[in-house]
């Protein structure tokens, strides 16, 4: 067997090739781009794995050392429990602290040759193409809330306030109000509204095409669908983060890897402030808080929840229920039986 690891950039990489008893052999800094990575991999006469972190550019690096015939399997590990593992191998290695990229694809490589390598899921075209329309039009949604918001603090610094349908909506109501304000504030309100407007229709452009991608009609759509608070929005989220619920062993790691589990914060037998985890896929975890804010109010959720809040405050009891939701989903996805009462 021989290992390389990819120590990747924007502009250029580092490969450094070892065999099985981890004797070092080709290193070479090349291009990010298909034809460094040609250059590199026709040098070697056996496969080899391939082993490079989940930056921003993994999934094409992946697909395309993938479809390569001098490689055997490819590895995207997390960065930052691979780092972690690296500091240590780099201590066995001889190292110490030092680190450059030559170190670091070394790392890497090792990492898979000991069989320690932190892997990830990478998703497929399909997947990927679902999910990235899912988390734009989740980020859309959220420049469109700072831009309301804008408007709000504008006109609340002048001792004004309106709503922003009046203003979108009732041309007689926003006159009046710009009759009364300094020049520069309609400006300001007017691109504001512009800027809302586009989003509007942003966001329904992107609607239709989550509409087209993941159906209302899907049978894991109409699982989902059943349970209190989540409604195709939501839905949509948890599909395309999950991926599959096979990934999941049991309902803590669901939870765990949306952030939704408390961190143990205990020292000399006290326990800290509780905090919750900010490594994990954070939107999976707004669709959970969503959902537990809109099912707060069911038959079956609201005496835990007020109690909850009396004993703990809204905040708690709001991640209390999103972990409740997320252990019905998975018991849900896991069985493929819809929400029950």
């Amino acid at each position: 067997m021989y290992h390389t690891g990819v120590d990747t950039h924007k502009v250029h990489s580092y490969f450094q090739h070892m065999d099985d008893d981890g004797a070092l052999g080709l290193s070479m800094s090349l291009p990010t781009n298909a034809k460094g990575i040609d250059l590199f991999l026709d040098k070697l006469d056996a496969p080899t794995t391939i082993t490079l972190e989940a930056g921003r550019n993994y999934w094409w690096l992946h697909e395309y050392f993938a479809n390569h015939k001098n490689v055997s399997d490819v590895y995207v590990v997390d960065p930052r429990r691979s780092r972690q593992i690296a500091k240590e191998l780099s201590v066995i290695s001889g190292y110490g602290r030092a680190k450059n990229d030559r170190i670091d694809g070394e790392m890497l490589a090792d990492q898979t040759r000991r069989g320690l390598a932190p892997t990830i899921h990478v998703p497929t075209a399909e997947q990927l193409e679902l999910r990235s329309v899912c988390r734009f039009r989740t980020v859309t949604v959220h420049h469109r809330t700072q831009a309301k918001n804008y408007i709000h603090a504008v006109l609340a610094m002048q001792g004004k306030s309106i709503s922003i349908k009046k203003l979108m909506d009732e041309s007689d109501a926003k006159q009046k109000l710009y009759d009364v304000l300094p020049n520069y504030v309609p400006i300001i309100v007017d691109h504001l509204i512009t800027r809302v407007q586009l989003l509007n229709r942003q966001i329904a452009s992107l609607d239709s095409e989550l509409g087209r991608l993941l159906p209302a009609s899907d049978p894991q759509m109409k699982l989902l669908l059943t349970v209190p608070g989540i409604g195709p929005i939501m839905s949509r989220i948890i599909l395309s983060e999950i991926l599959d619920i096979g990934y999941f062993k049991a309902p803590k790691y669901l939870i765990s890897y949306s952030g939704l589990a408390p961190i143990d914060n205990t020292s000399a037998g006290r326990q800290g402030p509780m905090k919750l985890n900010n490594f994990s896929n954070h939107f999976l975890k707004y669709a959970f808080v969503e959902a537990a804010h809109n099912a707060s109010d069911n038959q079956k959720y609201w005496k835990k929840y007020e109690l909850d809040t009396s004993k703990h405050g809204k905040i708690i009891a709001k991640l209390n229920l999103a972990r409740r939701l997320a252990k019905t989903v998975y018991w849900m996805l896991t069985r493929q039986q819809p929400y029950k009462l």
